[in-house]
């Protein structure tokens, strides 16, 4: 699956084996989707010339954001009215021929202007977007619905139920899903500072203080996913993005799967260097031991350089994991080696899971992010009473011209009116979290400049005389002189 990636240069990094799975990808999970109909367009007051029919199919498909206010709450501009901001977006949308080429052309989707490409795959492509409203830089990942079959297209369905349920800062948030005829876009929140693994191509293994917050923030978005009963199956330095030097995100949920207690899986999935061993050798495994598995890889990456287990096929690269035969630097801590060694456990039972990780001694200076609170996209007049965060948040969507009633009937992510609130929400969190952070900063500063001024303050000063300060304690040498 692709996500959104930005290079910090034009090197070609080599990477992994590429991520796959089998044939039986339904069988694992216990939540079927279905993906919704195509979107029919209506009908064009003003006929587009010939002239201006770029792609016939291209050019008459709408998206569900150009359609998602009700025409009867419309005002037309010929009428005088003063337009909001949504009303004006949606009026240009429906009546600018300007507007109507940039969708024919790819440029436009919905709320949101398309810019340059970021990457592309077998079936998709990623190119980096600005929403009009917030001017919020996004990730758009446009699949093409003929280029995906019916394994494919359940792949994805399972990934938008995933991400829907998703809140946490180190985990790449779903904004709104926007269809046309011919075309799948899912509008993600932008981490443009590159994968993991070019950082660790380019400029070499980690230091183990520069590790710890880097992993913490890995470990505490894969806690928020087994606490919601959701595995990733595909942890590896290449779905982990940076969205600011020391701040990184969990990517690509293309794998992932609902799980209920104990269930076990079937279905081989994941890149194979990060394969856990029952993975290769079971009928069935536990999804969040393998997900630890790979964080142990994962964190052997990130100290070493390389991964642990290494081979010139596939073939051979599963003989080595089953045997578990990995070499352990001697350069790496007693503490590091022994958190590794407890992740790459060869039997699944004796595995340390993701709370035994939260606690080992290695992380015990760290301290992991939490996860975002869940705000409903209506709130309550008592929510709005007491809580800053969503009045901050309406403030600002009724700025738009958007109101609780439009919201009202609104539900899913493929809805022009729930990406911009779901967008605003995100900035008014990160904003939050930003002051907080620089808070504590500030607090921390003060607190070392008050140790410093109470040292100088305790010190003694001797009493200012004509004569020179006499020694406190003379030598036998100048006793004598």
């Amino acid at each position: 699956m692709m996500v959104a990636r930005l290079k910090a240069d034009e090197r070609e990094v080599k990477s992994e084996p590429a991520t796959f799975d089998n044939d039986s990808e339904a069988s694992d999970s216990s939540v079927e989707c279905e993906l919704p109909a195509r979107f029919q367009p209506s009908h064009h007051p003003h006929p587009i010339p010939s002239t201006q029919r770029v792609v016939a199919e291209d050019a008459l498909s709408r998206t569900i954001s150009a359609q998602s206010l009700p025409v009867g709450t419309s005002r037309s501009i010929s009428d005088g009215a003063q337009l909001s901001l949504y009303e004006r977006t949606i009026h240009m949308l429906a009546e600018d021929p300007m507007y109507q080429k940039e969708v024919a052309l790819g440029k436009r989707i919905g709320f949101y202007r398309l810019g340059k490409e970021l990457g592309a795959g077998n079936f998709s492509k990623v190119k980096m977007g600005i929403h009009v409203l917030t001017k919020e830089k996004v990730a758009v990942k446009v699949m093409e619905k003929t280029k995906m079959d019916q394994k494919q297209q359940r792949l994805l369905a399972r990934e938008i139920l995933t991400m829907e349920k998703m809140n946490h800062p180190h985990i790449v948030r779903l904004f709104e899903c926007v269809e046309t005829l011919t075309r799948m876009h899912l509008v993600m929140e932008y981490a443009g500072g590159g994968e993991l693994y070019a950082y660790v191509h380019d400029k070499g293994k980690l230091t183990e203080q520069d590790a710890k917050p880097l992993f913490a923030q890995i470990v505490s978005a894969v806690h928020h996913m087994h606490s919601r009963e959701v595995v990733h199956r595909d942890i590896k330095a290449e779905n982990v993005m940076f969205s600011a030097p020391g701040h990184v995100k969990l990517v690509d949920f293309g794998f992932s799967c609902h799980i209920a207690g104990s269930t076990e899986l079937a279905t081989f999935c994941g890149s194979p260097p990060y394969a856990a061993p029952e993975l290769y050798r079971d009928k069935s495994y536990n999804g969040t031991m393998v997900d630890i598995w790979a964080l142990g890889v994962l964190l052997y990456f990130m100290l070493v350089g390389i991964t642990p287990f290494k081979g010139e096929t596939v073939a051979e690269l599963k003989e080595v994991i089953i045997a578990g035969t990995y070499s352990m630097p001697e350069y790496l801590s007693t503490f590091a080696q022994h958190m590794i060694s407890k992740m790459l456990e060869m039997d699944p039972g004796k595995r340390m899971d993701i709370h035994d990780v939260k606690k080992a001694y290695w992380l015990r200076d760290i301290k992991f992010p939490r996860s975002y609170l869940s705000f409903p996209t209506l709130p309550s007049k008592e929510e709005l009473d007491c809580n800053e965060t969503q009045q901050r948040v309406w403030e600002i969507m009724n700025r738009f011209g958007i109101t609780e009633e439009m919201l009202a009937d609104t539900t899913g992510p493929r809805n022009s009116i729930v990406g911009t609130y779901r967008i605003v929400l995100y900035q008014v969190q990160a904003e939050k979290k930003e002051a907080i952070r620089k808070l504590k900063a500030a607090e921390e500063l003060e607190a070392v400049g008050g140790n410093h001024l109470m040292r100088s303050s305790g010190k003694k000063r001797r009493p200012h005389s004509g004569n020179p300060p006499m020694l406190k304690d003379r030598s036998k040498t100048c006793a004598i002189l």
